[in-house]
């Protein structure tokens, strides 16, 4: 699981105050229950003595007399439901109260992290992302093909852009099926308005769902965020939450929309280091940008370029302007 140690820390606190809270409820229940019905105080008396003296027998090897103490205790407990019954309450009131019974607020079960545990881990890692409330609506089940041409062919590619979009989409679920082995990276590119950006939000939000740590970024918003890091270190910026160290260690980072910003060589170096250094890694990076390969290579440096598309998975998606297309529908 793709978590920092602040991460691991906010659940840790939480199974914590999980467990408090949940202690300080059954003590108020008991002390309601005791108030109102005595007699179930006494038999939680009687129970506790039992129990001490079945385990001093046993630890006697006593095992005629803990048998006999066992069934006692078992006689008795009825008695407690009983009267709790009678007194109004369910009859398993003051049992252990747990927010996940099959873990039992520990957040494990024989050493493997239980579904709970993986359910927070991915509510922190939507957080980490910055994609939390856009992924519920841009999601593969959203993901529209009636918005791609079935009758245009591509003169150079040869498909029309549905079949074009459905061998991108079929890659791209090939990407998070083999994410865990393969550290692919892919170069997403075509026209404004074609769908690149909802396509990339459909994968970061099924790895996030199997808890990989995913951190997205605009092409600006990246550069903005390592020029901080670089220059403005003591200073507090909007994505200043996000250290270089996450930046190039988490599972997937999303550079959406390169070419956006006001390139220069600073945003050249600085783009360079950071694929170069997840390659080493072997950390996977989706880049999307509205410029060709051929305005790519135009814009940045040759070493860029040939470290981007020489290691990248580079696919097109053409056709209409999805977001024209959605208004005139609508």
């Amino acid at each position: 699981m793709g978590l920092k140690r602040e991460q691991y820390d906010v659940i840790s606190n939480m199974y914590n105050m999980r467990r408090l809270n949940n202690k300080i409820e059954l003590e108020e229940r008991i002390a309601k229950v005791y108030e109102k019905a005595p007699e179930v105080e006494e038999i939680s008396h009687q129970i506790s003595s039992l129990a001490i003296s079945a385990g001093r027998k046993a630890l006697a090897g006593d095992s005629s007399a803990v048998d006999s103490l066992k069934r006692e205790l078992v006689l008795l407990k009825d008695d407690k439901k009983a009267a709790l019954l009678a007194a109004g309450f369910p009859c398993d009131y003051l049992d252990e109260i747990f927010t996940c019974p099959d873990c039992k607020d520990t957040g494990f079960i024989n050493g493997e992290p239980c579904h709970c545990f993986t359910k927070a881990v991915v509510e922190e890692l939507y957080s980490q992302s910055n994609l939390k409330e856009i992924l519920m609506r841009e999601n593969f089940d959203n993901f529209n093909f009636d918005y791609y041409n079935s009758g245009e062919v591509d003169s150079i590619t040869g498909k029309t852009p549905l079949e074009n979009i459905e061998d991108v989409v079929d890659h791209c679920r090939y990407f998070i099926k083999n994410f865990k082995d393969s550290h692919e990276s892919l170069l997403i590119y075509g026209n404004a308005g074609v769908g690149k950006t909802f396509l990339v939000n459909c994968i970061a939000k099924e790895l996030i769902e199997q808890a990989y740590s995913v951190i997205y970024l605009s092409a600006v918003q990246l550069f903005d965020l390592l020029a901080d890091l670089s220059f403005n270190s003591h200073k507090s910026t909007g994505n200043k939450h996000i250290s270089m160290r996450e930046l190039l260690s988490c599972d997937l980072l999303i550079i959406d929309d390169l070419g956006t910003e006001m390139a220069n060589s600073f945003t050249a170096s600085s783009l360079f280091n950071c694929l170069n250094e997840r390659l080493i890694r072997q950390k996977s990076t989706i880049i999307s940008s509205n410029l060709s390969v051929d305005e790519l290579k135009q814009n940045y440096t040759e070493r860029i370029f040939s470290r981007a598309v020489g290691n990248y998975t580079v696919m097109k998606i053409f056709g209409d302007d999805i977001r024209i297309k959605s208004k005139f529908n609508n």
